[in-house]
């Protein structure tokens, strides 16, 4: 039975609603089509985490091949977020203008090309070459996030947008853990360094792969599925100004992400060389503890941003784990570090395990409170706004931290005050996170309450007196 489209009040659409609910349809709730989107959604960023974290599994065998230091080291990931503290923002906006499956293959095909430029700087000893591969890699690797929470966000918001992108997150970071168990083991094996890296470009091809049957999928369906999830589709063209229209809600999220994830992946880039140099482990057996972060998060992400879809309290729960995140800072500072020959200090794996609980349930909250506090219309465009803050953070932190590293290396490895500083830095997002449950509380609670309520509230621009 062929859906109509939904009737016009006026010769003109009238204003659309942030949070205007999609007419129900009893057998399209639950779409096959939006649950085999999101499985192939999930494998599109799988082979971009394995690369992005390939220099830290393999930390000290760089800096001894390669004759890196704490800054050359940490260039590598600022190399990666500097472009995108722009491009994201504009990669998010063309995506909304000329849909998300021309950019998300596009993208796929930036990460293939930078990744194969550094595997030939591993192999040929060039740092200059891996530094321009890592920033062509990461020209595509964070624009593609934003093109992948977009498409997930077009199939699943006001369901179960929260387990959806919990999803995503969860598979993506299997990828790291795979890296994290894998890479130092390949490069023991081979003897080959550039190898770990090989591997990482063959899987981008497969997230490639897996993109492209996702936009087939989705070119397919648009017509008829996405009649149901979102009638209004065909006149969503986004223009600038509609930034203006972007409340406090968001402005805060931005400002907690710069902070808190700020923070975690200025840990997570050296937490290997962290585990050899102050608590005794191998490169190998490191690796091996790692993907605690990683499991905990694929394994209960998707579990926690089920509950929040039916439970709601997103903003309560991203206070909880931050505040956990913070103690896991402080207790990897004070940990006593291991000075005897061949004995390990395993009490940073309780640590590893905080790590974990804290980005399952971060991540599994943050990523779905964004598109509930824009229009629609905008939710590429704020995607790329909030990942370019991210980089901001991250294209600077890696150097403050390789910075205090080596003036206080005589101090527990120069490790101690890097963690003390990365403690202050997450205590920041804890209070903007206390002052964005003050604001939810005042402007609706849409933050905090379930999925399908939360599609009944105008707080963003429903209703003009609800306009923050």
């Amino acid at each position: 039975m062929e859906i109509p489209d939904p009737p016009l009040k006026t010769p003109l659409y009238p204003k659309l609603d942030y949070y205007q609910k999609p007419p129900k349809d009893p057998n399209s709730k639950k779409t096959r089509i939006g649950w085999l989107a999101l499985f192939f959604s999930c494998l599109v960023n799988f082979g971009s985490y394995f690369c992005y974290d390939n220099p830290q599994a393999l930390q000290t065998s760089l800096y001894q091949t390669m004759n890196l230091d704490d800054i050359k080291f940490n260039a590598l990931y600022s190399v990666y977020s500097f472009p995108n503290i722009i491009l994201p923002f504009f990669g998010g906006y063309i995506i909304d203008r000329i849909g998300v499956r021309i950019g998300l293959i596009s993208l796929s095909a930036l990460l293939i090309i930078g990744q194969g430029i550094v595997t030939y700087g591993v192999s040929a000893k060039n740092f200059p070459l891996m530094v321009i591969g890592r920033a062509i890699f990461g020209l595509g690797g964070e624009t593609l996030t934003v093109a992948q929470s977009a498409i997930t966000a077009k199939y699943f918001i006001g369901k179960e947008i929260a387990f959806a992108m919990g999803m995503t997150i969860s598979v993506a970071r299997l990828g790291s853990s795979l890296n994290s168990l894998l890479s130092p083991r390949l490069f023991e094996w081979t003897g080959k360094l550039y190898m770990p890296f090989l591997l990482g470009g063959a899987l981008c091809v497969f997230s490639c792969l897996m993109g492209l049957i996702l936009c087939f999928l989705d070119k397919r369906t648009e017509t008829k599925e996405l009649q149901f999830l979102n009638p209004l589709n065909k006149i969503e063209i986004v223009h600038l100004k509609d930034l203006k229209q972007f409340n406090k809600l968001f402005y805060l999220l931005v400002a907690n992400c710069f902070f808190i994830y700020g923070a975690f992946f200025a840990l997570n880039n050296n937490l290997n060389k962290i585990m050899v140099t102050r608590f005794g482990f191998s490169q190998v057996n490191a690796g091996n503890y790692i993907p605690i972060v990683y499991v905990a998060a694929a394994l209960i992400t998707p579990l926690f941003g089920l509950l929040t879809d039916y439970y709601g309290r997103k903003v309560l729960l991203m206070l909880l784990s931050s505040l956990v995140f913070l103690a896991c800072h402080l207790v990897m500072a004070f940990l006593s570090d291991t000075t005897d020959e061949g004995r390990v200090n395993y009490g940073i794996i309780g640590v590893l395990v905080g790590i974990g609980l804290f980005y399952a349930s971060y991540a599994a909250v943050f990523w779905p409170c964004v598109a509930l506090v824009v229009k629609r219309i905008v939710i590429g465009t704020s995607y790329g706004i909030i990942t370019s803050f991210q980089n901001l953070v991250l294209t600077g932190l890696p150097f403050a931290v390789a910075a205090v590293q080596t003036k206080t290396e005589d101090f527990h490895g120069g490790y101690f005050w890097t963690e003390i500083m990365l403690a202050g830095i997450v205590g920041v997002g804890v209070l903007i996170t206390l002052w964005m449950f003050v604001e939810d509380r005042r402007k609706a609670g849409v933050l905090n309450k379930p999925s399908e309520k939360e599609w009944t509230t105008v707080e963003g621009g429903g209703s003009e007196d609800s306009q923050v």
